[in-house]
C-alpha cells in the first residue's frame, strides 16, 4: 500500500527528507510539482549549508554532502546523440525524455550547452546552493562567465579534466581548488588564468611533479600522489621553505609511488631535530581532525615552525603559521 507522504505532518516530513541522499530527494523532486514544491521548500527553511554543489562542462551536476569520500551524483544532462540503446528506466520531465540509471537522472537535449544549463538551474534551485566547484575540459570554459553572470559567490573549486567520463571523487572545501589530472597537458596546468589555488590536489598520477614545481605551486594546502620525488629534492623544497619560499604553505602531503620508501635522511644544514610528541590537527580539505606523530621540528628564518612526519610510504609537513593555528 502506497505511504501518503503528501498528507503526513511537517515534523514527520522532515524526519522522512532527513533520511535522504541529495540524489534521492533529485529523482523523488521529479515525481511531480507539489513533491519538488514540497522538497523545496524543506530546503528554504534548512538549508545545507555544509553541501557543496559542483558542476561539470560535460554535464554532470554532484554534490559533496561532508567530506571528501561524500560524493554524490544527483543530475546529469547529455546529447540527445547519447540515448539509443540506452537500457534503463525512462522517465520525462518539462517535456525532456531521460533515464534513471543506479538512481541517477539523467536528461537528453539536442543543445547540450542549454541541458547543461538547465539541469544545473533545476538543482540549484532544489537546494537553494551556489555552484561552489567547476570541472571542464578544453570545451567548457564558456561556462565560467556563464557561473559568474549567474551568481554573486565566487567559484571554491576550479579543476581542468579531458575526460568526460570521469566523476570527480574529491574534495571541495572552503578554499580555492585546483585538481590536475595526469590526462591534462603541462602547459595548462599552470596558465595563469585560474591563479594560485589555496588547495592543490595532485593525484592519479603525478610522476611529473619535480621539486620546481612544488616551489612554485604557491598552494595553501598541497597533496601530492604517487610521487618519484627523492630524498634530494625534498632536502631541497625544505631549504627553500626554510629561506622564506612557499610563505602560504600550511600543509604537504606526499604519497609515493613506491610505497616502501622512507624519507629520514635530512641534511644537516636544515636544522631539523627530533621529536616524539603527538598532536592534533584539523585538515579543512578533509573537514576531519586526526592525530599524527610529530618526528622532526624544523624552523624557518622569520622563527615560524613546521612539524614533520616521516612514515612508511608518505612524507607530511605541517607549518604553525601564527595567524592561522
Amino acid at each position: 500500500m502506497p505511504f501518503p507522504i503528501l498528507r503526513t505532518s511537517f515534523v514527520v516530513l522532515s524526519e522522512i527528507i532527513s533520511l535522504l541522499e541529495p540524489n534521492e530527494i533529485v529523482t523523488a523532486s521529479l515525481c511531480s510539482k507539489k513533491v519538488r514544491h514540497l522538497l523545496k521548500n524543506h530546503y528554504q527553511r534548512r538549508k545545507p549549508s555544509k553541501w557543496r554543489l559542483s558542476m561539470f562542462s560535460w554535464g554532470l551536476v554532484d554534490i559533496m554532502t561532508r567530506t571528501v569520500s561524500k560524493r554524490i551524483n544527483v543530475m546529469m544532462a547529455r546529447h540527445i546523440s547519447e540515448q539509443e540503446g540506452t537500457e534503463h528506466k525512462s522517465i520525462e520531465f518539462n517535456g525532456y525524455k531521460g533515464t534513471l540509471d543506479k538512481g541517477l537522472p539523467i536528461l537528453y537535449f539536442r543543445d547540450h550547452v542549454f541541458g547543461i544549463k538547465m539541469v544545473v538551474d533545476y538543482v540549484t534551485d532544489l537546494f537553494g546552493l551556489d555552484i561552489y566547484g567547476f570541472t571542464t575540459g578544453s570545451d567548457g570554459l564558456w561556462a565560467f562567465d556563464w557561473i559568474n553572470n549567474r551568481q554573486e559567490k565566487l567559484l571554491g573549486g576550479k579543476g581542468l579534466n579531458k575526460n568526460p567520463n570521469y566523476a570527480l571523487n574529491e574534495d571541495k572545501t572552503d578554499d580555492d581548488v585546483l585538481i590536475v589530472r595526469n590526462d591534462v597537458s603541462i602547459n595548462a596546468r599552470f596558465n595563469g588564468k585560474l591563479g594560485p589555488p589555496d588547495v592543490l590536489l595532485l593525484d592519479s598520477d603525478a610522476h611529473w611533479v619535480t621539486c620546481d614545481y612544488l616551489m612554485k605551486s604557491d598552494a595553501i594546502k598541497l597533496f601530492v600522489s604517487f610521487s618519484k620525488l627523492s630524498e634530494l629534492e625534498l632536502n631541497s623544497f625544505l631549504r627553500h621553505w626554510r629561506a622564506g619560499g612557499s610563505p602560504r604553505l600550511a600543509y604537504l602531503k606526499v604519497r609515493f609511488d613506491d610505497e616502501d620508501t622512507y624519507f629520514v635522511n635530512f641534511d644537516e644544514d636544515l636544522e631539523t631535530f627530533e621529536t616524539k610528541a603527538w598532536t592534533r590537527f584539523r585538515v579543512v580539505v578533509d573537514d576531519d581532525c586526526f592525530e599524527i606523530r610529530e618526528d622532526y621540528i624544523i624552523q624557518r628564518q622569520d622563527g615560524v615552525k613546521a612539524t614533520i612526519h616521516c612514515g612508511l610510504g608518505h612524507f607530511t609537513m605541517f607549518v604553525w603559521h601564527s595567524d592561522k593555528n
